[in-house]
Parts: C-alpha cells; structure tokens; sequence
C-alpha cells in the first residue's frame, strides 16, 4: 500500500504540470475587434469520455492571474473535480469593465476609459463562450472570476445578465466606480433572477467608501437571493496583493460547498445528468469516490455511489493498473465484496499481461498486495 500511496503523489504532481494551454485570437461582433484568449485544458482532459466545468478569468493580458487561477484548482480540487480555464485579455482594461457613466465627472476621474461593459459582455456571451463550447468537452457550469475594476465588471454582468455565469468570484472589486453606480442599481432592483449557485467576494481596507460600498452591495443582494454567498475580508492583504489569496480561498469554500459535500455533488450531478449533452459516466463517479476514500469519508463515497447504481454496470475497461487497483480497494472499504473480488481479478489479469512493462520487483509486489486483498475478501465471506 506504502507504493501504491507513493506512486499516486507522482500522478498528483504530473497532474499539476502536465498542463496544456493554447493561444487564439477571436473576432467579436460588428466593431468589437479581436481579443486574445488563453485556453487550458488539465491532464485529464486526454479521456475522450470526459467533460468539464469551465472558468473565465479576466485580465489574461497579465499572464500571472491567468495561471494563478489554473494553478489554484489542480492544487485545490484534489482531482474530483479538473476544470478548463479560459483567460481573456483586456489591453484597455476599463473600458471593457466599466460600464456607462451616470454622473458625468466620472468620465474625468477615469480619463475617458470606460463605458464598454455591456459590449465586452455580448462578446463573453455570443464569441467566447460558443467558441468554447464548439471546440471543447464542456459541462453547462459556468465560472466567472474578475478582480478589481474586473470585479465591478462581474458584479455589473450578475445584475445583468444573472444568466451568464452560474458562479461568480469577485476579487476586491471596485465599489466605487461612478460613485457607487453598482450599489444603486442593485438597490433599484425589486427583484433578481436567481440563476447563480455561489458567489465569493472578498475585499481589503482600500479605504473607508469601499468597504462601505460592498457591504451595502452585499447586504441587498442577500435580500433579493437564495444563492451560497461567502464573504471575506483581508486585514493583511493590499488590494496589489489580494488577488492570488482571495482566488484561492475562493475555491477553497466553492468546492467545499458543491463538491466535498457529497449531498450537494449528488444533487449537482443528478441536475447535469438530465440535460440533453451531459452523462455522468461511471470512470468518472469511480474517481470521485476514490477521492473522499483518500480523505477518509467512506460514507460518502458510498453514497455517492448508490446515488448512481445503475451506471455502474457493465464491464470493466481499462488497463491503468493503479487506477482499477484503487477502484477494487475502493469497492473492498465500502464493504461491495462481489464488485471487490471482479475488480482486483481483473487488476490481476492486467497485471499478468503487462507483467513486462512493470519489472519483477512491481510485479511481485502487486501480486502479493492483489492476493492479500482477495483473501482477506474469502475470509469476509
């Protein structure tokens, strides 16, 4: 077991790195011009079978909050959960986030650099997003992540388009534009489409009327919503140093609440599962529940699993010894013995075939870990 355990840190580390990111320039609407997007797909993402959730980060003109986010999710989800990261640049930043003015000497304030909003979130919805969708394994979920001015832009977009996205991360956002213009528009609503899941927002001291502002945002959008929202405030961080904290407490509390939860994965999965263009495969449930046996939630990779019986049927493919061992020591702990004794027959079938590939010391070692667990499975009998 001690090598088993060993060789999955390496797979873990592999995933990290093995990342695949590709450069593309799309076209908007009428006189939108071309903007440049970042695209990274995780390692996972070699399994034809597989679709994923998307992230849209803002500010991809600045490479490093592009990977801050990438990298955050393969260390935060413990592989239950890859996800694509798209980046869109912005090279004049606050005309694309700000949206039009209403009192007129904000135009000075930001010299002119603002007003593109609505037109910055037509080309999100009707280029960047079809795109995506068109040349990649996409799942419906849809995560948005803005910072700063890029943060305004998200908060603008919710109150909107509450459609666009089904999370949002706000990172220190920009309250103040226009003296409090998000603050009053959310103030003016009566009522609010409630189609996000989550939303994060997370702020630092950067003075008195911004923290101020986003309260006052914060507490109407609780009055008008069901939606999980987490708050955060950051004593020790500048609003130059937020972004890389906020993102990853962002994801540190989005997943907690709609993938380690296994309630909240079984209803989340049980809603994908009857759209039109998503199934719920059975490697992929596998998967899941091998990662709450990693964190010792038995309970709930049993759960999760009898939430979906009847997709586990059928044989067993594959030839990733560890990946069908881990899947047998799975069904063992949660006490499947007639699935557990299929699972490592079949690892020990793979195992003779491949007997070449791993050398003699691997080989001994698996027949001896495989034989273990068939006869501790005859003595349960």
């Amino acid at each position: 077991m001690k090598y088993i355990l060993i060789l999955l840190t390496v797979l873990c580390c592999d995933i990290l790195f093995a990342q695949n990111i590709e450069k593309i320039k799309l076209k908007g609407e009428k006189d939108f011009g071309k903007r440049e997007l970042l695209i990274y797909t995780p390692l996972e993402y070699f399994d034809q079978s597989r679709s994923f959730e998307v992230v849209y980060v803002l500010d991809a003109q600045s490479r490093e909050f592009f990977d801050a986010v990438h990298t955050t999710i393969a260390f935060q989800n413990n592989g239950l959960r890859p996800m694509i990261v798209v980046g869109i640049a912005s090279p004049y930043r606050n005309i694309d986030f700000f949206p039009k003015n209403v009192h007129p000497e904000t135009v000075q304030e930001q010299y002119g650099e603002l007003g593109g909003a609505d037109d910055f979130s037509d080309f999100i919805e009707n280029s960047v997003m079809p795109y995506v969708d068109e040349n990649y394994r996409t799942i419906p979920t849809k995560i948005g992540i803005g910072y700063s001015n890029g943060g305004t832009f998200m908060n603008y977009t919710m109150l909107k388009k509450p459609e666009l996205f089904d999370v949002i991360f706000s990172i220190d956002a920009n309250f103040n534009y226009d003296k409090g213009q998000l603050v009053d528009l959310i103030k003016n609503q009566s009522t609010f489409k409630n189609s996000l899941d989550f939303y994060f927002t997370c702020q630092t001291r950067a003075g008195d009327s911004w923290i101020e502002n986003s309260i006052e945002f914060n507490e109407s959008l609780k009055t008008l919503t069901d939606m999980q929202i987490e708050k955060e405030l950051f004593e020790s961080e500048t609003h130059n140093s937020v972004f890389q904290q906020g993102v990853m407490n962002a994801f540190k509390t989005y997943f907690k609440f709609q993938f380690f939860d296994v309630q909240n994965l079984i209803k989340y999965l049980k809603d994908l599962d009857g759209k039109d263009d998503f199934t719920v495969k059975k490697n992929e449930l596998l998967q899941m529940a091998v990662v709450f046996k990693r964190f010792g939630q038995i309970e709930a990779a049993k759960n999760l699993l009898l939430s979906f019986q009847e997709k586990l049927t059928g044989e067993i493919e594959g030839y990733d010894i560890y990946a069908l061992f881990e899947t047998a020591d799975l069904y063992f702990s949660l006490g499947f013995s007639d699935l557990a004794k299929k699972y490592f027959l079949y690892c020990d079938n793979v195992l003779e075939e491949k007997k070449k590939n791993y050398g003699i010391e691997k080989y001994n070692m698996g027949k001896r870990m495989i034989s273990e667990k068939l006869k501790l499975i005859e003595k349960g009998q």
